[in-house]
């Protein structure tokens, strides 16, 4: 089985619903206004939510397929003065220097072999007191066939983090985990059975992506699930869930 290799689909469903949603609120927490940096942007539906909320967004992809997707999206809605997208990857931002005032990395940093490299380019671009919001699979004790289905190179506990970002000039400001109970049992009963029956019956050659991951894009099933979801709000602050948001200043 070869690893999926993210760039040229859509990405959706209630799971992505909810993390985005978690984004955002933590982005109006830390960063009322601003010019943001959408590292891994997609298909843009977090870059588009950002913009509507009043940021300045750049988002960049390495899927080219990614980018025209988002620019046309942008282009349709009306907001080419708010979002910019291009080809550039996590460790080669094309930025200058202190240019953005934060840097957003969801899913992204556990599928580089050398995520330092990452957040030091991340510490770059960012400018002095900017802010850093990140989110990736908790705890390697979890790992599980969705894991290698999507090509993690790795699960992380708070105290990698703390040392990732800690050696390259930020601080530790803040951080919640997502997906306890509600979501965690959503992914024990369906996702990871679907990632099995999919794994064995079509493999991951890059030419059935389309067709695998249109599962849960419905529009009605991601507004209720993701709503649902929001239970696990009550158990933020708790190690248990599947995922983790972490945010880190720059000093």
């Amino acid at each position: 089985m070869s690893s999926l290799q993210f760039g040229s689909w859509e990405i959706g469903g209630p799971r992505h619903y909810y993390r985005e949603g978690i984004i955002i609120k933590t982005v109006k927490r830390v960063l009322p206004v601003g010019k943001i940096l959408d590292v891994g942007c997609g298909t843009g539906s977090l870059a588009l939510k950002l913009a509507r909320q009043g940021y300045q967004v750049v988002g960049v992809d390495i899927s080219e397929s990614c980018i025209k997707i988002t620019k046309n999206r942008v282009k349709e809605e009306g907001l080419t003065k708010s979002v910019t997208v291009s080809i550039g990857s996590a460790t080669k931002i094309n930025l200058p220097d202190n240019s953005v005032d934060c840097v957003i990395a969801g899913e992204v940093l556990e599928h580089l072999k050398d995520d330092g490299a990452a957040v030091c380019e991340f510490s770059r671009v960012i400018k002095p007191g900017g802010v850093c919001i990140i989110t990736v699979p908790a705890d390697p004790s979890q790992w599980n066939v969705w894991d290698d289905m999507a090509g993690h190179v790795r699960r992380y506990t708070r105290e990698d983090l703390e040392r990732l970002f800690k050696s390259h000039k930020f601080r530790f400001e803040y951080i919640r985990y997502w997906g306890f109970p509600v979501m965690r049992i959503y992914h024990k009963l369906l996702g990871i059975p679907w990632a099995k029956m999919t794994v064995k019956r079509q493999g991951l050659d890059g030419e059935n992506l389309d067709t695998i991951t249109k599962i849960g894009l419905s529009g009605l099933t991601t507004v209720i699930l993701g709503n649902i979801f929001r239970f696990d709000d009550l158990f933020a602050r708790f190690p248990w869930g599947i995922g983790i948001v972490f945010v880190a200043k720059k000093m």
